[in-house]
């Protein structure tokens, strides 16, 4: 049994079935972790997720901000933008249970046995494990409950930049969503840069990457990320991002836990 932590597939799905038959990986007998962005912005969204659900058992997946913007389309909290490409999982027979699936999918991962902890965008500079595992729980169970729609139609803004300014459900919402989903660049405060997404290095002095901010590069765990497309395959200590590109034109990444190896499928040309 082999487990292959996957970065962000996002509608990619030749590349996606190219990564698995590279890997040589076995639904029967193999785990597949994703970072989310799952769907959205390539051109086979619903494939990708329709293989994820018949797969289920053999998938752990922790939501994106693209899954979340897909829910806030379904129920017609958001209109669908000019760069969205979700519209077969919307007129899909079983977009209610994809929708139903997605609702399940955590926005934090941990495996004791592994000691590793995977997110979509990352775990606020000022969190320890036990706290992001706390507030990913917590949205969680609202994301599960009947009250969703509720939760999903405030996360939309890019404020409160920091957890000290939260003042309302609403505000603490947005902000563990924003952190977990949409996270790149921090100041030294821990206020949260939402627009900023260039590679370290191109961004303005006051802000800093949100992994050289935070206590996870001295702790115990291992965690890998997506969501970074510009930052790419990329560690420091002992944080990874996975996401290379692909929807962009670049390759799709996935990394063996036993192995420490990583595997690249190019774009498809076809």
């Amino acid at each position: 049994m082999s487990n292959y932590i996957i970065g962000d597939i996002q509608g990619c799905y030749r590349e996606f079935i190219d990564l698995l038959d590279l890997i040589g990986f076995d639904t029967k007998n193999d785990k597949l972790w994703l970072t989310g962005d799952m769907i959205n912005r390539g051109p086979d969204s619903l494939a990708v997720i329709n293989f994820l659900m018949k797969h289920q058992d053999s998938v752990i997946a922790v939501l994106g901000n693209h899954e979340l913007h897909f829910l806030a389309i379904a129920n017609k909290i958001r209109l669908p933008s000019k760069n969205d490409s979700i519209e077969q999982i919307l007129s899909s027979p079983n977009c209610d249970e994809i929708i139903r699936w997605l609702r399940t999918l955590p926005l934090i991962y941990y495996s004791h046995d592994f000691n590793i902890a995977m997110v979509h965008a990352g775990i606020y500079p000022k969190w320890n494990l036990n706290e992001a595992l706390a507030y990913g729980d917590k949205m969680h169970k609202l994301i599960e409950s009947n009250n969703w729609v509720h939760v999903l139609s405030n996360m939309y803004g890019n404020d409160p930049a920091k957890q000290e300014d939260i003042k309302s459900d609403e505000d603490n919402y947005r902000f563990i969503l924003n952190v977990f989903t949409r996270m790149r660049y921090c100041t030294q405060e821990g206020e949260l840069d939402l627009i900023i997404n260039s590679p370290p290095g191109t961004q303005p002095a006051h802000l800093v990457p949100w992994y050289e901010l935070s206590g996870i590069s001295k702790a115990s765990y291992r965690l890998f990320f997506g969501h970074w497309a510009s930052l790419g395959i990329h560690t420091y200590k002992n944080v990874t991002c996975m996401d290379s590109g692909c929807v962009w034109g670049r390759s799709l990444t996935g990394f063996c836990i036993e192995t420490s190896q990583f595997y690249s499928v190019p774009e498809s040309k076809i």
